[in-house]
């Protein structure tokens, strides 16, 4: 059985565990209550400045180790002499560890090496980036639906054949929940959870050899062991976990360190000609020696779990390689969200508030005025009544007026005289003058009666004149026959011309 199948059984293993609710490898009664944390105190201030120091827990399937860091020096450290395996035996041994560091703050990472921590290499194409994200996402979709939801996070390494790989690190997110549920309790805020190979690639880097020198660092996690491939200033090649204790099995470490090196030549040109061993023995045992071959030169680094802690305190809390770094952005954007929404909850509540003390205080003011108003009522209707009479008043008096203007009679009368007296010859004169109004017909019937001091056929046609002109005038005159009748007036013993009389009856602006 490959160690990949291992793991995949391990892991199935791990999560009918968590389906079946067992907080520990020992029969517990489900209706008893879980054991209540020590109480800690609430993080305490330095120079009226909250506390920043760092705890940091190395989790190696099985053991436990953790240190306290103030400004990324380590002050106090703690090593669990128990095995545990299970967030039931971490919550029932982190509040001894806490005692012992005397850890007042609250930031915390966790460098992690279990069974269910698992880390698989991809290809991803690399024509476009767009692909290779979708072809990501993809990937981890199906991974979830068989084995429910992750936190993950992607290494880049070395590209082989025009094919972007990449280390993928996958962690059960219901075991982050029970883990950040014991943490929470205790007020501690996990902020990174970090696979060994970041440390290990960071001391990769600093091995004394040329820049891009191939080198295989293999390195104790509790009872598995870790193997990294890489170039010295470059991406990782590839990374492997051993399940397999490196003091306990050397013979079988080597054959898996054999076959890294050979994996490294065939698959990435890469000859690896130097071991560089981290343990904490400080020494190589003959069977690791006989099966990685007796060309290759062993160097041993003593290296403790401490010693990773502190390597990964030097990191930079941005580093990509965070299995929590995407979780907990999405987590801060909706507790963002939260607040704004919370935040326009308020606001609008406010404004509702605003709104109904205005509204309070307009009804108050027009109740007042309403109150002065019946006040005044007496004075306001007696004002009313005297507006009233006046406007009736003066109702009656342009009543008046444009009866006035519109039922009198037109001055026709005066009219017609003036206009007849300019036309009048001068030898004539008028000695009687009536107009009457016809109201059937709407129009005037006149008489004039006059003299002419001329002879018979001259007066004639001075009247003639006349009729003629008042005919298109504006009075539109019409005459009757006794208007054409001329009469000769009797001759007066003191005049010595001859003299005419003339009468003209007819009708005016008839309609």
């Amino acid at each position: 059985m490959s160690d990949q199948d291992e793991i995949a059984k391990l892991l199935a293993e791990a999560n009918a565990e968590a389906a079946d609710a067992s907080p520990s490898t020992e029969a517990v009664d489900p209706s008893s209550p879980a054991p209540a944390p020590t109480p800690r105190k609430q993080p305490h201030r330095i120079g009226g400045q909250t506390n920043t120091d760092v705890l940091g827990v190395a989790w190696f399937n099985g053991v436990l180790h953790a240190a306290s860091f103030r400004r990324q020096k380590m002050t106090q450290s703690w090593s669990c002499e128990t095995s545990v395996r299970t967030v039931a035996e971490f919550e029932a041994v982190i509040d001894e560890m806490l005692a012992k560091l005397e850890f007042g703050g609250t930031e915390m990472f966790i460098l992690l090496e279990n069974e269910l921590f698992q880390h698989q290499t991809e290809g991803i194409p690399s024509f476009s980036e767009a692909a290779g994200r979708s072809y990501l996402k993809g990937r981890i979709q199906r991974y979830q639906q068989e084995n429910g939801p992750v936190l993950w996070v992607s290494q880049p390494t070395i590209v082989v054949k025009q094919e972007q790989a990449i280390l993928l690190h996958l962690l059960p997110t219901s075991f982050y929940d029970q883990l950040n549920r014991v943490l929470l309790l205790r007020h501690l805020d996990l902020t990174r959870i970090l696979p060994l190979v970041v440390p290990l690639q960071y001391e990769l880097n600093k091995i004394p050899a040329g820049k891009d020198t191939p080198v295989i660092v293999v390195a104790e996690s509790g009872s598995s062991t870790s193997v990294v491939v890489g170039r010295i200033g470059g991406p990782l090649l590839f990374a492997r976990t051993i399940l397999a204790e490196l003091s306990r099995e050397p013979s079988r470490v080597g054959v898996e360190v054999n076959r890294s090196l050979l994996f490294a030549k065939q698959h990435h040109d890469c000859a690896v000609d130097r071991i560089w061993l981290m343990a904490q023995s400080g020494q190589v045992s003959p069977e690791l020696n006989a099966k990685c071959g007796s060309s290759r030169k062993i160097v041993v680094l003593p290296t403790t779990p401490i010693d990773w802690l502190q390597t990964t305190i030097k990191l930079s809390s941005q580093q990509p390689v965070n299995l929590l770094a995407s979780y907990l952005k999405r987590k801060q954007q909706h507790r963002l969200i939260r607040l704004s929404l919370l935040a326009l909850g308020w606001f609008g509540l406010v404004l509702m508030i605003l709104n109904f003390l205005s509204q309070a205080n307009d009804w108050k003011n027009e109740s007042a005025r309403m109150a002065e108003l019946r006040g005044r009522e007496p004075a306001l209707n007696t004002e009313r009544d005297q507006i009233l009479k006046r406007n009736a008043t003066i109702d009656r008096q342009q009543a008046f007026i444009k009866q006035i203007e519109t039922d009198r009679l037109p001055s026709v009368p005066t009219s017609l005289i003036g206009y007849v007296a300019s036309i009048l010859p001068s030898s004539a004169r008028l000695t009687d003058f009536s107009v009457k109004r016809e109201t059937e017909t709407g129009g005037w019937t006149f008489r004039v009666d006059g003299m002419i001091e001329s002879d018979d056929e001259t007066a004639r046609d001075l009247i003639k004149n006349m009729q003629h002109q008042l005919e298109k005038s504006p009075f539109r005159a019409r005459f009757t026959d006794s208007a054409r009748v001329l009469n000769a007036a009797p001759v007066s013993s003191f005049t010595t011309s001859e003299s005419q009389r003339f009468t003209m009856e007819g009708v005016v602006l008839e309609k």
